[in-house]
């Protein structure tokens, strides 16, 4: 009974932990987006160096779904959403 109960204990935690996850061809998207943006105003090294962190931390927070809903949102409600990874991640660049 025990193990049983174990089982499904690491199956729920496997789960949540995948749930805040995003998939490579989301974090592909987030980062050639992110980097012709930045780009501009970083340079291609810093681009890179910022970009990568936000989507790390974005990441952690979001998954595909999540980062679906959020991109249907009007643009101030986007930035607001994902300013914590901008902001942690402006003195990396």
């Amino acid at each position: 009974m025990i193990k049983r109960y174990n089982f499904l204990l690491i199956f729920i935690s496997l789960i949540s932990l995948k749930s805040h996850a995003l998939s490579p061809e989301y974090e592909k998207e987030l980062f050639i987006g992110c980097y012709s943006n930045s780009k501009q105003y970083l340079g291609s090294k810093g681009a890179k160096v910022y970009c990568n962190c936000s989507i790390d931390k974005i990441n952690k927070r979001f998954s595909d779904m999540e980062i679906d809903l959020i991109f249907q949102m009007k643009p101030k409600e986007i930035m607001k959403a994902t300013e914590f990874a901008a902001k942690e991640c402006e003195n990396k660049k």
